[in-house]
């Protein structure tokens, strides 16, 4: 059943969704109702990438506050094999004290993302006891493909790294856990999100939402500090200019990728594509390029090949947005 014209706005706290402020659906929003079991949508076939829309103004979620908190020191937990081999590790006292900080800038990330149809989809959803199942297969496959493409600027800004002292990729592996949930926590669900809640207040659209230019600009420049982050603290010489310069342009392309994941499918999409990024990128394409062996490379390529192109034929198999493929 679809929402016409006259329909009531408001939504029920079992709901998840948005409607246009007209009565109409926008093209790429679905809404579970979770109490009454139903799915409504406009019944026609929307693109391949659809995106989530949650409702504007919808209460804070203290468990969705909590888990991301617990999220946080989960990944402070498992980097600390790998921060360990270049400094020792710190007290107890940074971690609670760190801890201490993070809560209440997370809370206000969630508290201004549920006022600007922003936030945490699958966890939300989960803990309204929605339907996520269309949500985790469509953020798999486009994470997934993001990730095949991403490998590729991922290994030629990190041609030059030493081969002796390259960390396990296990290691690799358990900090991108860090990286992902903490990285995009910080510039993510609270920079582009402070920043799209204040340019908002300028420009947004009649269903409350900040304006598309608006939360583009917050992307580009988040991305873009994304991208200065990550440049090493090292006086910069015209011999390593051309790397400085490599490493700032592809962290600030992918920052701005998962502002744009932030936006159009929900926090969780954008920690998942970091962390298989780095995970992917740190633990097998970089290892294998160091391995100098012809096998291992051609068989690292022949797997991002089949998984960019299984996860291309998931996004294009989606079909209408029906009962069969709910997004809650």
């Amino acid at each position: 059943t679809a929402y016409g014209p006259g329909t009531p706005q408001h939504l029920a706290l079992g709901m998840v969704g948005r409607c246009r402020s007209d009565g109409r659906y926008r093209s790429s929003c679905v809404v579970r109702n979770s109490q009454a079991g139903r799915t409504y949508g406009e019944g026609v076939n929307p693109p391949s990438v659809r995106t989530v829309s949650l409702p504007v103004r919808r209460p804070f979620s203290w468990r969705t506050l909590w888990i991301l908190v617990a999220l946080q020191l989960l990944g402070n937990l498992a980097s600390i094999t790998l921060r360990a081999r270049s400094m020792p590790i710190e007290p107890v006292s940074e971690w609670i004290l760190w801890t201490a900080v993070s809560v209440p800038l997370i809370g206000i990330g969630l508290y201004l993302a549920a006022r600007t149809g922003l936030g945490a989809p699958l966890l939300e959803g989960l803990l309204e006891r929605g339907e996520i199942a269309g949500w985790a297969s469509r953020v798999i496959a486009l994470t997934v493909l993001i990730t095949v493409f991403a490998s590729v600027p991922f290994l030629l800004v990190n041609l030059n790294v030493d081969p002796e002292t390259y960390p396990p990729s296990w290691m690799l592996f358990l900090a991108s856990i860090d990286a992902g949930v903490q990285e995009e926590i910080a510039m993510r669900l609270v920079l582009v999100t402070l920043l799209a809640c204040l340019g908002s207040l300028v420009w947004r659209d009649p269903d409350g939402r900040p304006a598309r230019p608006v939360m583009w600009c917050a992307i580009l420049l988040a991305g873009l500090l994304f991208g200065v982050g990550h440049v090493d603290n090292v006086v910069i010489t015209r011999e390593i200019l051309g790397r400085v310069r490599a490493i700032l342009l592809v962290n600030a392309v992918l920052g701005t990728l998962f502002g744009w994941l932030y936006w159009t499918q929900g926090l969780e999409s954008a920690i998942l594509a970091h962390f298989l990024i780095d995970a992917i990128g740190s633990g097998i394409v970089v290892p294998a390029y160091l391995s100098k062996s012809p096998v291992v490379m051609a068989l690292t390529a022949a797997g991002l090949v089949v998984a960019g192109l299984t996860s291309w034929f998931v996004l294009t198999q989606s079909g209408p947005v029906d009962q069969k493929d709910p997004l809650w």
